[in-house]
């Protein structure tokens, strides 16, 4: 394989915390780099809120206040930037950089789209209007294992839910009041799918979102992207976004249209990657590429940024 392939940088999005889980970033806040230690303290000057001390703790009660898109979404961004930060110089240049979902406002910091503190602010703001959303239209997702498209639109359509996210080709997620999501578990073992709710606060990628949607648009229209960054693939339609206004339209709408995160994978193979690098929380990014993987003519490289040890040490195998 070419020692040096097109290569990819994933960021994940809601559903990828767990209480407890930021010492997976570093084991205490001075161990972090510099630049992720910067934008932990912004983070914490915009929302009021210490993430850094929040992601370490293990209360569940912590972790359903994480679970706040206007909590959860700036530590995204921050973690993104920290973990970047500290093995930089060991994954060389990015081709493309992508985020699934609010993984976006993490994407757009490290191509250079953003700088990071717009994308903390973006990330809290867009995320108090949807804080709104989730509590008057309380719902969540659930992701289904082995259930294509198809399969989760029929299920879907009996249960009152919709299609929030289409992840790989065996695997797919509804959104939808706890009750059509309480339906969709009774159906989906009758066509060979395994039901699994995700820890999210609300039911995104879906109508529930409109009101979040229609007024975020203001902070888009605002948004200082830069003329010239690594270039994004999006959740819209798997497209390629070189422009900010491409960029805008991207973000427009995002939470009441489906995550086409199988188009995004394929965008990414046919334009020549062959490394995917995904970051932190958790390792939901890799085990999607794993699964789309296995359906490629050729291998691919995945690696998660966790893997690889901190500046000036070898990375692990």
């Amino acid at each position: 394989m070419n020692p040096h392939p097109v290569s990819v940088l994933i960021c994940p999005g809601q559903g990828a915390q767990r209480a407890g889980g930021v010492t997976d970033l570093a084991e205490t806040f001075a161990d972090l780099p510099s630049s992720g230690q910067e934008a932990f303290r912004l983070a914490a000057s915009i929302t009021g809120c210490d993430l850094w001390q929040l992601g370490l703790s293990a209360d569940s009660a912590d972790e359903l206040a994480l679970r706040q898109p206007s909590l959860l979404q700036p530590y995204l961004v921050a973690w993104a930037v920290a973990e970047h930060a500290r093995v930089a110089d060991q994954i060389g240049s990015l081709s493309y950089v992508t985020g699934h979902s609010s993984g976006m406002n993490s994407a757009m910091a490290l191509s250079g789209a953003l700088d990071v503190e717009s994308a903390l602010s973006f990330g809290w703001q867009c995320g108090q209007r949807m804080d709104r959303d989730c509590a008057d239209l309380p719902g969540g997702l659930l992701a289904l294992v082995g259930a294509g498209r198809e399969v989760a639109e029929t299920i879907a359509a009996r249960a009152g839910a919709s299609l929030a996210n289409h992840n790989a080709p065996d695997q797919t997620v509804l959104g939808g009041s706890f009750a059509s999501l309480e339906r969709a578990v009774r159906y989906a073992p009758t066509l060979d799918s395994q039901a699994v709710p995700l820890r999210v606060a609300g039911a995104f990628h879906t109508p529930a979102f409109e009101r979040s949607d229609r007024e975020n648009r203001q902070l888009i229209d605002a948004l200082p992207i830069a003329d010239d960054f690594t270039p994004i693939i999006g959740n819209c339609s798997g497209q390629l976004i070189k422009t900010a206004e491409a960029l805008r339209d991207e973000l427009r709408a995002q939470y009441v249209r489906p995550v086409e995160w199988l188009a995004a994978l394929d965008t990414l193979y046919a334009v020549g990657v062959r490394r995917f690098l995904t970051l932190g929380p958790g390792n939901v990014m890799a085990g999607l590429v794993r699964r789309y993987g296995k359906t490629l003519p050729e291998p691919v490289q995945i690696k998660r940024m966790s893997q690889l040890k901190p500046s000036g040490h070898p990375p692990t195998t």
